[in-house]
């Protein structure tokens, strides 16, 4: 599936052994795409200017080398792919980036995660400003040490949509996903999160005498018409190969993550906003919830539609 055709690569000019290079040029190379990469970083201060030439060059320098350790890695010829560098100098770099984004309409991201602290989890301020308001997908990147063909892939998905948006999105998140997967150990894990909201309170509650064996037919029904809308929606989707469905009964904010992380996903697809009572779409507080608690590179799509609130 062919689905990007300006690819954007991020770097903020310092050493990583990270993979995001690599997955740019083999993106590029199997969409037949554009790749460009960008370097953001702080601009000298106005006594050191005459420093700023020397300064982006260093930068770019050291991204090159990258840029050729990579090539050699994946056998992709400068010649067959290649990925042109430009540096961009300033305060704000996820605004840059998008500024970059709007400007030269690319349609998909890439960039290393932000280090984090000994806990690996969550993601930090620029990502989220990247996850919250760029108008494109964004794959952010952490170190996997797992080959290529031996990565897991994930794709959040919640089936019960409230809008055509939603519906389209879980459908091109399963879509993605699967040629993610195609890419990496072919196995796709598709995980789904159900739950019966008044359960604890109906069983515990002292006002309300339900009969226990109704109250757990009622469950078993509300699992049910889950799975149903899951199977369709996956049928609907028209993937194929191996698939490995994961029906969690819980909070999907808690599942999710715990599932994530114990089970050794590489790389999880989900969406990542939520409408909100005002024109426009936000992260919703289940999906910054998961994001706060994972531990693995992130693929995150928007609805068809969304608008960068950055001009």
């Amino acid at each position: 599936m062919k689905v990007f055709k300006k690819i954007l690569f991020v770097s903020q000019g310092l050493p990583s052994d990270s993979d995001s290079i690599g997955q740019a040029l083999r993106l590029s190379q199997t969409n037949d795409a554009q790749v460009q990469g960008l370097i953001v970083c702080p601009a000298l201060s106005p006594k050191l200017i005459e420093y700023q030439d020397t300064y982006e060059n260093a930068l770019r320098q050291t991204v090159n080398q990258q840029i050729d350790k990579s090539r050699l890695q994946n056998h992709i010829a400068e010649a067959d792919v290649p990925l042109p560098l430009e540096v961009l100098s300033g305060e704000k770099p996820a605004v840059n980036i998008i500024k970059n984004i709007l400007k030269y309409k690319h349609d998909l991201l890439i960039k290393d995660a932000e280090p984090l602290a000994e806990t690996g989890e969550g993601f930090k301020a620029i990502d989220m400003t990247l996850l919250r308001k760029c108008p494109c997908p964004v794959w952010l990147n952490r170190l996997v040490h797992q080959p290529l063909d031996k990565r897991q892939v994930a794709v959040a998905i919640d089936p019960i949509s409230t809008s055509l948006e939603e519906n389209a999105l879980s459908l091109k998140m399963l879509q993605l996903a699967r040629d993610i997967a195609n890419r990496c150990d072919y196995r796709l894990h598709i995980l789904s999160c159900w739950e019966y909201q008044l359960e604890s309170y109906l069983r515990n509650t002292l006002w309300i005498k339900i009969d226990q064996e109704q109250l757990t037919a009622e469950l078993e029904s509300s699992r049910v018409r889950h799975r149903e809308a899951l199977d369709s929606l996956i049928e609907q989707s028209g993937i194929g190969g191996e698939i490995i469905i994961h029906h969690l009964q819980g909070a999907a904010d808690a599942q999710i993550p715990e599932f994530v992380n114990e089970s050794g996903i590489d790389i999880l697809v989900m969406g990542t906003l939520a409408r909100t009572g005002i024109p426009g779409l936000v992260i919703g507080n289940t999906a910054e919830n998961i994001l706060q608690s994972i531990k693995c590179s992130l693929v995150a799509l928007k609805p068809e539609g969304f608008e960068s609130p950055i001009s």
